[in-house]
C-alpha cells in the first residue's frame, strides 16, 4: 500500500470514526422533568445574573491581574450560613475552566461545603465568585478534589487596581447585603455535583468539552460571554 493509500484509508476511518461520536452524542437523551435538570438549569440561572452584576463593575471592578491569570472561575449564588455559631455553609453553584487555547468550556455543576465564609452577624446568606489562578487550584477543581487549606490557599479579593493575589492559587470575592467584599474562606470544601452533570448533559463523561444541545448551550453562553476574555 502506498503512501497516497494509507492516508486515505487513515483520513476515511477517522471520517467514521467523527460520525460515529456524533451519532453517539446525539443519541443521549436529556430528561428535562427530573429535579434534578431543574436544579442545575436553577444554579446556572442564578450565577449567571450573579456574575453579570459583578462584571459589570457598578460595586468595583475585579483587577486586571486578577482577571489576566484566572484559569476558572467559579460562582455559588445564596451560598447559606448552616449557623451563625457554628459557622457552618452550603451551596450550589457552577464552574468554567479554560481549555489550553483559553476558551471557556461547558460548565461544571458543584456543592459547597465547609467552615466560615466571614459572613458578619445576622447576614443568613451570602453570594460567592472565585478566581482560580493557580494551575493546582485549577485540577483540583476538575477533580472534584479542591479543598481550601495548605497548598491550595485563597485571599480576600479587592477592588484596588494595585491588588495583588501574591502566591494564592485563589481569589474571593463575596455579596452580602448587597454589596461585594473580600470573602474570608476557612474549611470550604467544593466537589463535583454529579447528580446535576448527568441530568444537565445526559453523561457525567468528558462534560466539559463535549457538545450540548442548542437550548442549552444558549443558557451556557449567556454566562459564558461575560465571563474574562484574558487567557490566563
Amino acid at each position: 500500500m502506498n503512501r497516497s493509500t494509507r492516508c486515505a484509508v487513515l483520513g476515511a476511518a477517522l471520517s467514521t470514526l467523527l460520525q460515529i461520536q456524533g451519532a453517539m452524542a446525539e443519541e443521549i437523551k436529556i430528561d428535562r422533568s427530573t429535579r434534578a435538570f431543574k436544579e442545575a438549569q436553577e444554579s446556572l440561572s442564578k450565577s449567571t445574573q450573579l456574575y453579570k452584576t459583578i462584571s459589570e463593575g457598578k460595586m468595583g471592578k475585579v483587577p486586571q491581574s486578577v482577571l489576566d491569570a484566572t484559569r476558572c472561575v467559579v460562582i455559588f449564588p445564596d451560598t447559606m450560613t448552616v449557623s451563625v455559631a457554628l459557622g457552618g455553609t452550603h451551596g450550589d453553584g457552577v464552574g468554567f475552566c479554560k481549555s489550553a487555547a483559553g476558551t471557556w468550556q461547558n460548565p461544571m455543576f458543584l456543592n459547597l461545603i465547609g467552615g466560615s465564609l466571614g459572613i458578619q452577624a445576622g447576614v443568613k446568606s451570602a453570594d460567592m465568585v472565585l478566581y482560580v489562578t493557580g494551575d493546582k487550584a485549577a485540577e483540583a477543581l476538575k477533580k472534584g478534589t479542591f479543598k481550601l487549606g495548605g497548598e491550595l490557599s485563597a485571599v480576600a479579593g479587592t477592588f484596588d487596581k494595585t491588588f495583588s493575589a501574591g502566591h494564592a492559587e485563589v481569589v474571593a470575592y463575596q455579596r452580602a447585603e448587597g454589596l461585594f467584599a473580600g470573602a474570608s474562606l476557612e474549611g470550604i470544601s467544593i466537589s463535583r455535583d454529579e447528580s446535576d452533570e448527568r441530568a444537565f448533559y445526559g453523561t457525567r463523561e468528558a462534560v466539559l468539552t463535549e457538545k450540548i444541545p442548542s437550548d442549552l448551550e444558549k443558557d451556557v453562553n449567556e454566562l459564558r460571554e461575560v465571563l474574562p476574555t484574558h487567557v490566563g
